[in-house]
């Protein structure tokens, strides 16, 4: 296996063994910056899914854990906690290495997929895939997801595999359906996947959300009835929701102050009809032979709509860059520049204290709203020729 590895690698033209190498440089840093944080700052994500299922083997419950000194709760439903139970098989300093080395090796494969399903550009795919490694391993969504030891990017991946039809169609929906049984945002492209004709799939993975949910409520009834009747309407036990790493609708909201009535009929209405167009939007560009477009649409109205789009959920903005706006490589190039300047800048941070700090501090958010509602997406489908005229006979 290393012996065809290294062929394939020495087959590669330069550019690309060079751009690979900038990727692994880059995820390589971006490692390095996650563990030599402090230690209670160190994957900080991942130490409270192990120590909530420490306490719920021990007896308590997985809400009740509260991270040192943060107090960061676990968030997710009962069966993420089922999913999460084998991670206390091992210390937790190797369980960080291993789920790093996932979480690297899951973002390499994404922009191996991604790439692929996006159309093509004037560059050789191979180059195409590298940089788009490069891409990834810098931006601040995947810096996040190292940085915190988290979920998001498997979901993100889970998601794909439906939306890009990579497994046999019987099997299609149950990617979808796990992901947004770990966590409920992944559900909006249930309806995606019925509105593009795939109704046996979006019925998977309603089935297999529903089975989870059911499972989770049998071998954990406690949890379950305490997660789905109070802690779901507890958003503000994720922390300070207003800060500028929630690019979510509310969380903008919540920065401009708009009194609670307001805020919430806003969210409501706003959040529904982004969700409703997206749909529709994301319908026709996966009938016109981009699902890719279609798939990140929905992906940037679920952090619209979502009450908390931290920067680890955000995944779906940079994957934009491989989205086509336009026949002209270099609309579509400078389309692609403005998403990794977004994603890859710290934009919302640096941003909210220059002039313009509004729509600087909420640039992702409105970044997810152009995606979602109003960027042209142009697909790879050439037009059907018009029909040739038949020629009547005298």
């Amino acid at each position: 296996m290393d012996l065809i590895r290294a062929n394939l690698v020495a087959r590669s033209p330069p550019a690309v063994r060079i751009m690979w190498r900038v990727a692994a440089i880059a995820a390589a840093a971006q490692c390095w910056g996650a563990f030599a944080r402090a230690p209670h700052d160190r994957l900080a994500d991942l130490h409270v899914y192990v120590g909530s299922v420490s306490l719920l083997r021990e007896g308590g419950s997985l809400y009740d854990f509260a991270a040192e000194p943060t107090g960061a709760p676990f968030t997710y439903p009962p069966f993420a906690g089922l999913l999460f139970l084998p991670l206390t098989l091992v210390s937790e300093p190797a369980l960080r290495v291993v789920w790093t080395t996932a979480t690297v090796a899951v973002v390499a494969l994404i922009a191996v997929l991604v790439s692929r399903a996006a159309d093509p550009y004037p560059v050789p795919a191979g180059l195409a895939t590298a940089a788009g490694a490069v891409v990834l391993f810098a931006s601040a969504p995947v810096s996040s997801n190292l940085r915190f030891g988290q979920v998001s990017v498997f979901l993100v991946l889970l998601v794909l595999v439906d939306c890009l039809r990579l497994v046999p169609e019987r099997f299609a929906g149950i990617a979808t359906g796990l992901a947004g049984a770990v966590k409920l945002t992944p559900l909006i492209f249930i309806p995606y996947l019925w509105f593009t004709g795939r109704r046996r799939a979006a019925l998977t993975a309603a089935a297999t959300f529903g089975g989870s949910v059911l499972l989770a409520w049998l071998v954990l009834p406690g949890e379950s009835a305490r997660f789905w009747l109070t802690e779901i309407w507890d958003v503000d036990r994720v922390g300070n929701i207003s800060t500028g790493g929630n690019q979510s609708l509310k969380g903008m909201l919540l920065r401009l102050a708009v009194p609670d009535a307001a805020r919430t009929a806003l969210v409501g209405v706003v959040g529904l009809a982004v969700a409703a167009w997206a749909l529709v939007r994301a319908v026709r560009a996966d009938r016109a032979g981009a699902p890719l477009a279609g798939a990140v649409a929905v992906g940037a109205a679920s952090l619209v709509v979502s009450p908390v789009s931290w920067t680890h959920h955000q995944t779906w903005l940079i994957l934009a860059a491989w989205v086509a706006v336009s026949a002209s490589a270099a609309r579509n190039a400078a389309w692609s520049g403005l998403v990794v300047a977004l994603m890859v800048l710290p934009v919302t941070s640096v941003g909210a204290h220059l002039p313009g700090g509004v729509i600087w501090g909420n640039a992702r958010l409105l970044l997810a709203l152009a995606i979602a509602c109003a960027v042209p997406f142009a697909t790879g489908r050439a037009p059907a020729p018009e029909p040739t005229p038949q020629r009547v006979p005298a």
